[in-house]
């Protein structure tokens, strides 16, 4: 453990690290984002009731949280999303609270909530400012004048010094990551994408992805929202989340990065539309209600895998969202989040076979060199079992803890990213195995694997040529 990494803050690697005494079983990694997941809905509710709701609108801003894809897909195992939800939401409401009831004692929970929202993801520190920005350009700015904001700023300052200083002696990492990350959208491996390294292309995609990480038939909802929030006495909310909108814009970011802001804007709109309907047919909220649990099961089987893999691949198929690819006209899996969960342990075992090939002499001496932390992640979680040494790799914080001493003479790359490198650097490279795995055609093709020997010079030497900061 460490107080920082290259690409993100130390709490997600913590929260897994936890888990290690269970032998990291798939439920402990699930429960704590499960239980933020019920919390990310209490809260969203509690917005709504701050924003006038009675108990219907409550109910129809708990059905939207939590029933949007996007907010399942965060919550559905850990990832370093796994708190922006609820620190989102747990800010967006104290600061709510804070310009109702003029309390500027509010700044304390808001500083512990931000500490903690930084140490998972820095993103959170964006919508600080932005609703920082919101209050002051809508009439709140002497809430901005406050000792209580002035000893808030200093106590974040103070908590997350400790992460603020591994960064900095590291060289700051994370601005290369961003940087490297902004150049780096592209297609999948099936040449479908949803993001793009030209700006305005990006902002259309990440346009699109609210619709569809939010549902959308809850765009609704959201987009009504937002409106009234415009009209409204909290219309710092809508300045703030048009800011953050804009900054992904400007930024190349991707469109889950904004997921955060949206269990307030399901509350807000649940408040419009019980304002709108009052008065009105009595049936028309049980059917709103019910409407909107429709409306999201089909969504559910594509956020969590609840389907055995046959079964889901036969609802994408249903629902039109598989079909027939070339160059075969085979329908592949089409969910990059399941897909990314699939063929780990195959993988280590098509390595497995490549290692225990070489002679007993050459084996003491071989590095896996695996050049995506991805990779490496998999060899060494799996390795041990097929008595595999440890990878290395040049990307993120794998780069930091180096080469293991080994020395280069041989090393079995894993990957093609890295291949022209390796042949400016070993005189000899020879693909010995590749990984096939149809189902994860969405993300990649045929994975090669490379004995490289006759290193021109140490590994060591050459290491820094390999320095990859991003995904």
């Amino acid at each position: 453990m460490a107080w920082g990494y290259v690409d993100q803050p130390p709490l997600a690697p913590f929260v897994a690290w936890l888990t290690g005494p269970f032998g990291y079983p798939v439920w402990a990694l699930r429960a704590l984002p499960g239980i933020l997941a019920g919390v990310t809905t209490l809260i969203g509710a509690a917005i709504a009731a701050e924003l006038g709701a009675s108990a219907f609108a409550q109910a129809l801003t708990a059905l939207t949280i939590v029933f949007a894809p996007g907010l399942i897909g965060i919550h559905y195992g850990l990832s370093t999303e796994f708190l922006s939800p609820a620190a989102w939401s747990a800010l967006i409401y104290l600061t709510i609270r804070l310009v109702k009831t003029r309390d500027e004692r509010l700044y304390l929970p808001i500083a512990l909530v931000v500490t903690l929202g930084l140490y998972a993801k820095y993103s959170i520190a964006a919508c600080a400012v932005a609703l920082a920005i919101g209050l002051l350009v809508t009439g709140h700015a002497r809430l901005l004048r406050s000792k209580w904001l002035a000893g808030a700023v200093a106590l974040v300052v103070l908590l997350t010094l400790p992460n603020a200083l591994w960064q900095v002696s590291h060289g700051l990492p994370m601005l290369e990551t961003l940087h490297n990350d902004q150049l780096n959208r592209h297609a999948l491996a099936n040449g479908m994408a949803d993001e793009s390294p030209n700006r305005w292309i990006n902002a259309v995609y990440m346009f699109a992805l609210q619709f569809a990480y939010n549902n959308p038939v809850y765009a609704i909802v959201w987009i009504w929202g937002l409106a009234w929030l415009w009209r409204g006495a909290v219309r710092f909310l809508a300045v703030a989340y048009l800011l953050l909108f804009v900054l992904l814009i400007i930024t190349i970011g991707r469109g889950y990065y904004i997921q955060g802001f949206y269990p307030a804007l399901f509350a807000a709109g649940a408040v419009a539309i019980e304002r709108a309907i009052s008065g009105r047919a009595r049936y028309l909220k049980p059917a709103i209600l019910t409407a909107t649990f429709v409306a999201g099961l089909p969504m559910f089987p594509l956020s969590i895998p609840l389907l055995s893999l046959p079964s889901y691949m036969a609802y994408e198929r249903a629902i039109g969202l598989s079909r027939p690819a070339p160059p075969d006209n085979t329908y592949h899996l089409i969910n990059p989040m399941f897909a990314d969960q699939l063929g780990w342990p195959t993988m280590t075992q098509t390595v497995a076979g490549a290692y225990w090939a070489l002679p007993r002499a050459q084996r003491g001496i071989t590095a896996l060199f695996a050049d995506r932390y991805a990779y490496a992640g998999a060899l060494n979680f799996y390795g041990p079992r097929y008595g595999l040494p440890a990878a290395i790799s040049p990307n993120n914080t794998y780069y930091l803890w180096g080469t293991r001493g080994y020395t280069g003479q041989s090393m079995l790359a894993v990957g093609a990213t890295d291949y022209r490198l390796l042949l400016q650097w070993f005189g000899s490279v020879q693909q010995v195995a590749v990984y096939r795995n149809n189902l994860r055609w969405m993300l990649e093709g045929p994975l090669p694997i490379y004995l490289c020997t006759q290193p021109r010079v140490p590994l060591a030497a050459m290491w820094s040529h390999f320095k990859y900061y991003g995904l």
